[in-house]
This record gives structure tokens, C-alpha cells and sequence, in this order.
């Protein structure tokens, strides 16, 4: 699962999912939108904390897509 949808899902925002895993809301809405990669310590939180409903591939899913919808908007 995504990590936006996960955060959607059991209502949180970027803030308060930020909260319970001690970190910045920055931090949180740009592994969501796939501009970074969490370090290692803060992704093996999140996979633990969403109890492995987000994963490493969820995660760079999200950069994937980002990077195939540059080359497409590139290609016009």
C-alpha cells in the first residue's frame, strides 16, 4: 500500500503521522509524494508502525511513477 493511502486510510494527516513516528511532516509528505527515500532508522519504523502495510516497494513506487511521468511529459 502506498504510504499516502495508508495515511488517508486510518486518518491521518501528514502531521500527525509525522508525530507518531517522531519525525517532521516534511519528511513524511515527501516520502509520500516520492521525492525522497526515508533513511534506513526511519523506514524500518514506518514498516513497523504500519505493521508492513507499506514497504520499501511501496515506497519507491511512488518515485517510479514520478519519473515515468517526466519522461512522458518530456516526450511531448
Amino acid at each position: 500500500m502506498r504510504l499516502k493511502e495508508y495515511i488517508k486510510m486510518n486518518g491521518y494527516n501528514y502531521k500527525s503521522f509525522a508525530k507518531e513516528l517522531d519525525t517532521h511532516y516534511r519528511n513524511i509528505e515527501s516520502w509520500a509524494k516520492g521525492d525522497r527515500m526515508p533513511r534506513w532508522a526511519e523506514a524500518e519504523k514506518l514498516f513497523i508502525f504500519t505493521d508492513n502495510q507499506v514497504t520499501g516497494t511501496d515506497l519507491y513506487e511512488e518515485q517510479i511513477q514520478r519519473k515515468k511521468a517526466i519522461i512522458q511529459r518530456n516526450k511531448v
